[in-house]
């Protein structure tokens, strides 16, 4: 039986959840190429440096969205609308008043700020951000901008985010708000809405001087200090918004932060693409938070409980803390201002562990090491935290090159000593014992701080099964560039996975370093898209003078908002002799066109 290892699972997770994923950049909707972004460090003034250093020892955060959307639940005229709830207006086409009649019925009598809060403290969030006004128009909020506000157009008659607030405060939890700056579905002047307005006589500087201007000035006035606005979907909008934006938010709270989709390059930390951890390879610094949703939409849906493991959670948690970034988990409320129980179920088991693992989350720095078979680590001073999320079948924890003075090593939960020898690496034997969830936490106390040793590739070895080479990780020849594609690579789900272009000659490769603990056989998968021009290219898997050739299949073309069919093909066996380091790379074998859009190459043991 193949087993599927953490770096598998990481690929899949960030590739398996059904939801639409919304541009930071604005983007043409049907645009599927992107340059791939690298995260670097970024000079900023003291009070966003000193908010930044709370945010990165923050971690995580937990993201609601919340409005009128809710009350339908993704359905509307008697139809299901699958994916997004919060899309629901957007997706059926429905007109401004027709879609307001909602606000009629929405009466959220057992919305309870302060238990709302204390369940996010007891899940282990360092801070919540709710939507204040999504694409739909409809402030969650008291607003003299728009009428179309839950205080006077619902008959609950309250503000949710001023009791939020109260209530955040007391509990020591940061507070932000999410906030939609130029769709507007239900404004005439709003973007967004083509097919009841007419876009050509839009006026969107009436709009946001109107709405936008005066709707984040009350939330920055009339709600204490926030810890962001979360703008969103920028779209076309002119840098000049963006620009006015930033002044607004830095005059009125100065260590308030942004993220990077208010726009034209403005934001205090990157944003990615909704349900994507960045590859560590292309993190070199900077400040970031990925933001997931629990089940398969953002709004509340009556009809999905597709919610994440507990175990999946952590995963994700710990792999974002891992690459120096904080993780954003969303849920959305029903109508009736209820958590939905199978994800508040699952988000208190989080906050269970992390009363016993916080340790090696908060307050941590991205790790030191090199891709891991069995997991991801975090490092804090001199000590490293191991998360184990693919247990060996050996039951040792190998860390190749770890040459600094190991003292102790100790199970974060309890605190029971391990028994572990060191060489040229590090190697622990695990308890036998199982473990309650898929990530137990070694720490590894060391006399100075691990120095950062990330050149050294996947690890092979029969115990740790199937590796993934990722074109994220791959060292690409001259001529060769790595590119993100957005497409839905299962259905409704719309986001990033990485390739290269410009592999179309002989002479252009790219290659992967892996470090072989046990030689033998391992058996190579290619995972890759080609188009019908593409089909019939050959190319060849290579390693010293091992050559594996391969020929391209058709397998459609790529399309924003349609599934796309990613080719697993075999390829046949390497055979490595010895232990040690080995460069794998793919090349065409002639010069024509592109040869394909590779996404990873897979390495099995096959012996």
């Amino acid at each position: 039986m193949i087993r599927l290892t953490v770096s598998a699972l990481v690929l899949a997770l960030m590739t398996s959840t059904a939801v639409q994923a919304q541009d930071a950049v604005g983007a043409p909707p049907e645009q599927t190429r992107f340059k791939a972004q690298v995260y670097e460090p970024v000079q900023h003034d003291p009070a966003t440096t000193q908010a930044l250093a709370r945010f990165n020892n923050d971690r995580y955060a937990m993201f609601i969205h919340w409005g009128i959307y809710a009350q339908a639940g993704g359905v509307i005229r008697g139809k299901r609308f699958y994916g997004a709830s919060e899309w629901l207006m957007q997706r059926s086409k429905t007109p401004s008043a027709e879609y307001l009649a909602l606000a009629e019925e929405f009466n959220p009598v057992d919305f309870d700020a302060k238990a709302w809060i204390r369940t996010i403290k007891a899940a282990g969030f360092r801070y919540v951000v709710i939507t204040a006004k999504h694409h739909d128009g409809f402030a969650m909020f008291k607003s003299a901008a728009s009428k179309h506000n839950i205080v006077d157009g619902t008959r609950f008659g309250r503000d949710p985010l001023k009791e939020l607030a109260e209530a955040a405060k007391a509990e020591g939890v940061g507070l932000g708000f999410y906030y939609s700056q130029y769709q507007d579905w239900t404004e005439p002047n709003g973007g967004g809405n083509d097919w009841e307005f007419d876009p050509k006589k839009t006026d969107f500087d009436s709009y946001f001087n109107t709405k936008v201007v005066p709707q984040v000035t009350e939330l920055l006035t009339n709600y204490g200090p926030l810890r962001e606005i979360w703008f969103d979907t920028p779209g076309p909008m002119a840098p000049e918004y963006s620009k006015r934006l930033r002044e607004l938010v830095k005059k009125l709270q100065p260590d308030c932060l942004l993220n990077s989709r208010i726009g034209n390059g403005l934001g205090d930390y990157s944003s990615p693409s909704d349900s994507e951890v960045p590859p560590a390879s292309l993190v070199h610094g900077g400040d970031w938070e990925s933001v997931f949703t629990h089940n398969r939409s953002w709004g509340y849906s009556a009809f999905d409980n597709d919610f994440k493991s507990t175990d999946t959670l952590i995963e994700l948690l710990a792999t974002s803390a891992s690459r120096g970034g904080n993780f954003m988990l969303n849920m959305g409320p029903d109508g009736r201002g209820r958590f939905p129980e199978g994800a508040q179920s699952r988000l208190l088991k989080v906050g269970d562990w992390l009363k016993v693992n916080g340790e090696s989350i908060y307050g941590t720095t991205r790790s030191p090491l090199p891709q891991t078979p069995w997991g991801v680590a975090t490092q804090r001073g001199t000590r490293l935290y191991l998360h184990v999320l693919d247990r060996p079948a050996d039951g040792v924890i190998r860390v190749p090159g770890l040459t600094e003075a190991v003292t102790k090593v100790t199970l974060l939960a309890g605190g029971a000593a391990l028994s572990f020898k060191q060489g040229d690496g590090l190697a622990i034997t695990l308890p036998k014992d199982p473990t309650p969830s898929d990530d137990l936490v070694i720490a590894v106390d060391t006399r100075e701080p691990v120095a950062a040793r990330r050149d050294q590739g996947a690890v092979l070895s029969p115990v740790y099964g199937r590796q993934p080479l990722d074109v994220a990780d791959a060292v690409l020849s001259e001529g060769v560039k790595l590119e993100a594609v957005k497409t839905q690579l299962s259905v409704d789900d719309t986001r990033k996975y990485y390739t290269v272009v410009g592999l179309d000659d002989p002479a252009k490769s790219i290659a992967w370093t892996v470090q072989v603990e046990r030689p033998g056989d391992y058996h190579i998968d290619l995972q890759y898209s080609a188009t019908a021009a593409q089909a019939g290219r050959e190319g060849v898997v290579e390693m010293n003078d091992q050559k594996r050739a391969f020929g391209v299949v058709e397998t459609g073309k790529i399309e924003r908002r349609k599934p796309v069919f990613l080719a697993f093909q075999p390829v046949g066996i390497l055979h490595f002799d010895k232990p040690g380091r080995y460069t794998v790379a793919i090349r065409p074998q002639t010069a024509g066109q592109e040869l394909f859009s590779v996404r990873a190459l897979y390495l099995t043991p096959a012996n």
